[in-house]
C-alpha cells in the first residue's frame, strides 16, 4: 500500500501563516514601535508563537516553548530562526502593546472581508445590519474588576469584557474593545458613531440610553432594540396592526433626566478655582433633560405564551413594517453564535500571562486565528461544522498535509487506501479452499 497523496511541502500552521503578509506586519511593527529594543523575538515571531499556542490549546509558557523545541525541524517554514525562551515570551507579552495585534486583526479584516461576506444572506436581507453586544471572560484572579458579590473566603475572580460590533453578512467583528468586567455595556455606545452613515444597528436592552438613542437618530443612524419591561413612556399614537402576531404598533415618547460629563470651555476655565492643570481635559457634570419619540412594537412569541417589546426609530410603517422590525432584531442572534463559537473552540481559560496586556494579546490572537480558519473554510468550500474544522487543524497542525484538500474530504486518503487494498486483493487471485470438495 502506498503513502497518502494529500501531501504538502509545508505544515498546516505554515499554510495558515501564509494568509498574512509578513512585510506589512513588519511595516506595521516599525510604525507602531512594536519592535523597539528587541533582539530576536520581533512582532512577527511573537504573533507566530501565540498563534501556535492558541491553535494547539496550550496552557502555559513552558508548554509553548517545549512544543517549539520539539518541532525545531519545522521552524524554517514558520519564518523563525531561533529558539524561543520562556522568559523572552513572558517579557514580550508584558511589554509589547496589545494594540499592535489589534492592528493586525483590522488589517486582515479589511483584506478578507469581501471574501467572507455571505452573498446569500445579502440577497435575503434588504438591510445592511450591524450588531453590537458584549461578552465577559472570567479570569483566574482579580486582575480586572469583575461583577458579582465576593465569595465567603474573600477571594473573587476578575473578568474582562469584550465589546464587539459585527456586520451580520460577514460574521466577523468590525470593532472590538476590552474593558473591565464591571464596566456597563452602554458606555461603549460611542463607537457606534464610527459606523458608516445611515447604518442600521441592532442591540440588546443593556444599551438602553434614551439620550444616546436621540443622538443616533439625529446623526442619521437607524436602530432596533428590546424594550425593558419597566420602561416608562407616554403613548402618542396608536396604529392598526394588520400582521397576525403583532399586538401593538405605537408612537411613544420617553423622558430623560441625567447628568453627563463634558469638557470645560476656555471661559469656564478662566473662572475655575484652583490651579489649572498643565495636561489633561478638565470635565464638569451638566444636567441634561429632554424627550425622545420612537416607535414601540409588541409581538407575540412563537409559542403564544408571552410577548416581546421592541423599539425603533423607523417611524414610517411603509419604510419598514412591524414584522420586518421584529425580524431585523432576530438577526441580532448572529453575534451570540459568534461568541459561542469562540468560547467553545478556543477555550479562554488558561492565559499565558497575569497582566492585562498579556490577556488582551491572547484574545486578539484568538480573533486572528478565528479569521484565518474562516478564510480556509471559505477557500475549501467545506460543509464541515466550524468545530470540526478547528479539531482537524489542531490535530494536524505540524503535519505536512494540504489543509484545503483535507477540509474538502477528510476521508480522501482512507478511500484511496481502500481502493489500493481492493486492487491488491483482486490481483492475488486467491481461491478459497473447500472442506468437502464436490
Amino acid at each position: 500500500m502506498g503513502k497518502g497523496t494529500n501531501f504538502s511541502g509545508q505544515p498546516v500552521l505554515s499554510q495558515l501563516i501564509k494568509l498574512m503578509d509578513r512585510q506589512k506586519i513588519n511595516t506595521l511593527a516599525s510604525k507602531s514601535g512594536a519592535n523597539y529594543y528587541t533582539k530576536h523575538l520581533d512582532g512577527y515571531s511573537h504573533l507566530v508563537a501565540m498563534l501556535y499556542a492558541v491553535l494547539s490549546n496550550l496552557r502555559s509558557l513552558r508548554e509553548t516553548c517545549l512544543v517549539f523545541a520539539a518541532n525545531a525541524t519545522r521552524m524554517n517554514h514558520l519564518g523563525i530562526d531561533h529558539m524561543i525562551c520562556r522568559s523572552t515570551l513572558s517579557d514580550a507579552n508584558k511589554r509589547r502593546k496589545s494594540s499592535f495585534f489589534g492592528s493586525i486583526y483590522r488589517m486582515l479584516y479589511k483584506r478578507y472581508a469581501p471574501v467572507l461576506s455571505d452573498s446569500m444572506l445579502k440577497r435575503e436581507a434588504s438591510t445592511k445590519l450591524y450588531v453590537m453586544d458584549s461578552t465577559t471572560i472570567s479570569l483566574f484572579s482579580q486582575i480586572l474588576r469583575g461583577v458579582g458579590r465576593n465569595l465567603n473566603n474573600g477571594k473573587k475572580k476578575g473578568g474582562i469584557k469584550a465589546h464587539a460590533i459585527i456586520e451580520e453578512s460577514i460574521d466577523l467583528p468590525v470593532f472590538v474593545d476590552y474593558t473591565e468586567g464591571i464596566v456597563h455595556d452602554h458606555e461603549a455606545m460611542e463607537r457606534l458613531f464610527d459606523l458608516p452613515y445611515g447604518s442600521f444597528i441592532a442591540f440588546d436592552m443593556g444599551y438602553t440610553d434614551y439620550m444616546l438613542w436621540k443622538r443616533l437618530d439625529e446623526a442619521g443612524y437607524k436602530f432596533v432594540c428590546r424594550l425593558k419591561d419597566n420602561a416608562k413612556f407616554k403613548i402618542i399614537e396608536q396604529r392598526k396592526c394588520p400582521e397576525k402576531d403583532i399586538i401593538a404598533d405605537q408612537i411613544i415618547e420617553f423622558t430623560y433626566d441625567k447628568y453627563v460629563e463634558r469638557p470645560m470651555t476656555d471661559e469656564e476655565l478662566k473662572h475655575r478655582r484652583g490651579r489649572r492643570p498643565t495636561s489633561g481635559i478638565v470635565t464638569v457634570k451638566e444636567r441634561v433633560q429632554g424627550t425622545y419619540r420612537c416607535r414601540r412594537i409588541v409581538r407575540r412569541t412563537d409559542d403564544g405564551k408571552d410577548t416581546i417589546q421592541f423599539v425603533t426609530n423607523v417611524l414610517d410603517p411603509e419604510e419598514m413594517s412591524a414584522e420586518q422590525v421584529c425580524e431585523t432584531y432576530r438577526r441580532r442572534w448572529s453575534i451570540e453564535s459568534l461568541f459561542k463559537r469562540l468560547k467553545q473552540n478556543f477555550p479562554l481559560k488558561y492565559f499565558l500571562g497575569d497582566n492585562r496586556n498579556a490577556i488582551e494579546i491572547q484574545i486578539w490572537v484568538t480573533m486572528i486565528a478565528y479569521l484565518l480558519l474562516r478564510v480556509m473554510q471559505t477557500k475549501a468550500r467545506s460543509k464541515l461544522a466550524f468545530s470540526n474544522i478547528v479539531m482537524l487543524t489542531r490535530a494536524t497542525l505540524g503535519a505536512y498535509i494540504d489543509l484545503v484538500t483535507l477540509l474538502n474530504c477528510p476521508k480522501l486518503d482512507w478511500n484511496l487506501l481502500e481502493q489500493q487494498r481492493a486492487r491488491w486483493v483482486a490481483s492475488q487471485n486467491i481461491r478459497q479452499l473447500e472442506l468437502f470438495p464436490t
